[in-house]
């Protein structure tokens, strides 16, 4: 498989269908694989709730353009922010396991966001305790 611009603008169409502006692409070999490993295409406007993961750290690289994430306080008070842009100094982070974050692409930029996202473990829908309001 080769990860190109190709293959992100066909994620990008189906992102323009989702109402949430994103879409992932899984590149795990097997769904029982012990790791997550995905592109997110990020479209203008997205921004992924607040959430944390408390079993592992999250790696995030951006392959495309420019996103943002936030780190916030268990209280949902933002208390960082890291703007990720290829050809930057800052490409990537090392999100720590608990640390509640988030995702986006500030709706007035023109162009979407790619990233590369990994974990350890399998994959397990979000529960309640790992998302703020």
């Amino acid at each position: 498989m080769k990860i190109n611009k190709e293959l992100f603008y066909k994620v990008a169409e189906e992102a323009k269908a989702s109402p949430r502006l994103r879409m992932n692409y899984d590149l795990r070999n097997d769904e029982n694989e012990l790791s997550q490993r995905m592109l997110n295409v990020l479209l203008p406007g997205t921004k992924s709730p607040i959430h944390r993961h408390t079993e592992t750290s999250e790696t995030v690289e951006c392959l495309e353009s420019t996103c943002i994430d936030r780190y916030y306080d268990n209280d949902g008070n933002e208390t960082d922010m890291f703007v990720l842009s290829v050809g930057s100094d800052l490409i990537g982070l090392q999100i720590p396991a608990g640390q509640f974050h988030s995702l986006e692409v500030p709706s007035d930029w023109k162009e979407k966001g790619v990233i590369l996202e990994f974990k350890a473990g399998r994959f397990e829908p979000a529960t309640t305790e790992d998302m703020l309001k």
